[in-house]
């Protein structure tokens, strides 16, 4: 009578086994031979029935360190780490503004990161956290007491877009993330003829370049657009009648699609890039102490938002209703969101360096809350 060997058994039969361990016993398993550990490690099956039911943060495989798919373990592991609120801190660079300053991650590689007027590119591939470029964009003097900070900034495409307190907005070419951006446009008085503050950016690359800029002061929506070669630029008007002002941009996936946060109303709208029609209708009253502070696309047919008024709000556009409403645990007002495309959502509020992460399943509670307390910029490793 032969006997067979647990490592002989068929792969089938090995996964129908391994899918009723808990997610100790799977860490043993994975600890007895290398076959064991990458079954483990890169069957989908095992950890699909362990994530059931649990909010599992989806992140695209060139995110991950050397552009390597992610597999559905460490997928698992991270999710768990953001649940629980288990990670470390690594200072990335010390700033001395009372404020947070805008950051956007290029990959688990790059940041760039907005101190005052100066944008800097930040290397996360080893602890030292050097600087690889910095950039001082453009200023026009004005004559009030606006500063030169940038207010907002957006990397896509192959465009740099950097929207300035003082009424400008500067674009670059960005060729390489490790190389200093060469300057392509100073677009000096964007709205009200430089009168207010340029207060949300967005590129868009599919034909011919394209900056989209807005106001928090103006009613105006603005598309910039200039061929390659060309030394000027084209500017389109859209007055947006339902707002007093435009506080945040997102164009969706396709190029086809903005998303503009308005004042005065806790709902954003959507309007079509090429014919400035509004496919959306925003909330029919005006109330000055509303405000979209940040909008995000989810999908193709929803949008995510969070207002000054501390909500965060997941708006269908086949029937313009709010699918999923909830409030910022500590009732502050929320700045920023950022979403995986399915159920995870985490926002950032006005409370320094505290930000939640929330489940699209349950309106009722969030999920964890994770906080900072210091003047360093700090990268979370979960």
């Amino acid at each position: 009578m032969s006997v067979i060997s647990l490592p002989e058994l068929p792969v089938e039969v090995l996964v129908n086994i391994f899918i009723h361990l808990q997610i100790g016993d799977l860490r043993n398993v994975m600890l007895t031979c290398k076959t064991f550990r990458s079954l483990v490690l890169h069957d989908t099956t095992i950890w699909k029935n362990l994530s059931r039911g649990k909010l599992i943060i989806q992140r695209s495989s060139n995110t991950s360190k050397r552009n390597l798919p992610i597999s559905p373990y460490h997928n698992y592991r991270d999710s768990h780490n953001w649940r629980y609120g288990i990670y470390k801190h690594e200072a990335i660079l010390k700033h001395n503004e009372n404020y947070m300053p805008w950051i956007q991650c290029e990959g688990e590689k790059y940041l760039l990161v907005t101190v005052g007027s100066v944008l800097k590119c930040v290397s996360l591939e080893n602890k030292s956290h050097y600087i690889l470029w910095k950039l001082d964009v453009p200023k026009v003097l004005r004559g009030d007491i606006r500063t030169n900070d940038m207010s907002r900034f957006v990397q896509k495409n192959n465009i740099l877009a950097c929207g300035n307190r003082d009424g400008c907005v500067a674009v670059y070419r960005v060729n390489n993330i490790r190389e200093k951006p060469t300057l392509l446009k100073h677009i000096e008085d964007c709205h009200e003829d430089g009168a207010v503050e340029v207060s949300a950016v967005e590129v868009i690359n599919k034909h011919l370049p394209c900056v989209i800029t807005a106001s928090s002061n103006s009613q105006q929506l603005k598309f910039w657009h200039w061929e390659c070669n060309d030394a000027g630029y084209d500017a389109r008007d859209i007055t947006l009648f339902e707002s007093v002002g435009l506080r945040c941009l997102a164009v969706d996936e396709a190029q086809e699609r903005v998303a503009v946060g308005p004042n005065g109303s806790d709902q954003p709208f959507v309007l079509d890039v090429e014919t400035g029609a509004q496919l959306t209708t925003s909330a029919p009253q005006l109330n000055l102490k509303r405000a979209v502070r940040d909008v995000q696309w989810r999908d193709a047919s929803t949008v995510v938002y969070v207002t000054h008024s501390g909500l965060l709000q997941c708006l269908d556009l086949r029937t313009n209703e709010v699918v999923y409403k909830v409030t910022d645990p500590f009732q502050c007002s929320l700045y920023c969101v950022k979403t995986d495309g399915r159920n995870a959502i985490v926002v950032g509020s006005s409370e320094y360096s505290r930000c939640v992460l929330f489940d699209v399943r349950n309106a009722a509670s969030h999920v964890q809350v994770i906080c900072l307390h210091n003047s360093y910029l700090q990268w979370e490793v979960f």
